[in-house]
């Protein structure tokens, strides 16, 4: 299979080369900017496509963007030098895969080259789309942690499972290879006061979803017996987690796959802490305005940076 990988700078290609000439199963094609890429791939199949953000001319993004809508099935990773964590968020929103720092590690393009043969696979494959719009609401403004089977162990119920299969739907990127799929900044009675996605999510789901995490929340509150010391603060729905995070005033829901550590875990913590210390006067008699609190979006984009691809331990 042949994979095309766009970069202006001639070490990344150099490198690139080197790399691929250890595996057999895929060829590389390179372009030093976007438009060569763009006639690249309209006379040329390709399995994915590497592509630098920062170029000349055209740089990586409008070049994403233009690549999904003529090639929607075609996997997309980003290449940065840059720290800007702004610039992945925008990445994964146009429809990246996923995002590599440079430089890159021969294991690392592998495995992503991997994910690539495994999502063009998947999406080959007929599959049933979830509930439309509606029926999505309706499901989750109706939730109950007893109605999903919920408050008794091992005891899911069909409601679950189609509850499981629309948030997938809304809040998981399919392709994505970190860990953090969303990152929900609530308060106490489930207004979302901040809201980071790697997949667009509508404004009205997410003011939704803010509504249905609160009651998963306290029902997981709930649930711990009066005479534990232990906090129940993590669920499964389906492949991923919503782990939540509570501080004095707001709550913090991270949607993620695999597991989390110890260290992003404290990171979580720590971003709270830090949001409410700079909002404590605003938090104690706060009237809904969100344009007086302070660096909600910044304080997701760095906790995002933090744990995205943290180790498991």
């Amino acid at each position: 299979m042949k994979i095309l990988a766009v970069d202006d700078d001639h070490a990344v290609r150099v490198s690139l080369n080197v790399m691929f000439r250890k595996w057999s199963d895929v060829v590389l094609e390179v372009a030093e900017e976007a438009q060569s890429a763009m006639e690249m791939l309209s006379k040329e199949e390709y399995l994915m496509m590497f592509c630098d953000v920062d170029m000349p001319g055209m740089d990586g993004l409008e070049l994403l963007e233009i690549a999904r809508e003529k090639y929607p099935a075609m996997p997309v990773v980003m290449l940065t030098g840059n720290q800007d964590i702004t610039t992945p968020i925008k990445a994964f929103r146009s429809g990246a895969m996923d995002y590599l720092q440079k430089p890159m590690r021969t294991a690392v393009v592998r495995e992503t080259i991997d994910k690539a043969f495994e999502i063009v696979e998947k999406e080959e494959k007929e599959r049933e789309g979830i509930s439309d719009i509606e029926g999505f609401k309706k499901m989750v403004e109706n939730f109950s942690p007893e109605k999903m089977g919920l408050a008794e162990s091992g005891v899911k119920t069909a409601e679950f499972s189609k509850l499981v299969i629309a948030l997938q739907e809304k809040l998981i990127h399919p392709s994505k290879l970190g860990k953090i799929h969303n990152l929900f900044l609530l308060t106490k009675s489930g207004i979302v006061i901040s809201n980071l996605a790697t997949k667009n999510v509508d404004n009205s789901d997410v003011d939704i979803m803010g509504g249905m995490f609160s009651a998963v929340k306290d029902f997981m509150e709930d649930a711990v017996s009066s005479n534990s010391d232990s906090s129940l603060n993590d669920i499964q729905f389906g492949d991923f987690h919503i782990k939540f995070g509570a501080g004095a005033y707001t709550d913090l829901a991270v949607v993620y796959v695999g597991s989390l550590g110890q260290d992003a875990e404290d990171a979580v913590t720590d971003a709270l802490i830090a949001f409410e210390l700079e909002n404590m006067n605003v938090l104690e008699n706060w009237n809904g305005d969100k344009s007086l609190l302070k660096n909600a979006n910044q304080g997701l984009e760095d906790l995002f940076a933090k744990i995205d691809k943290s180790k498991d331990a």
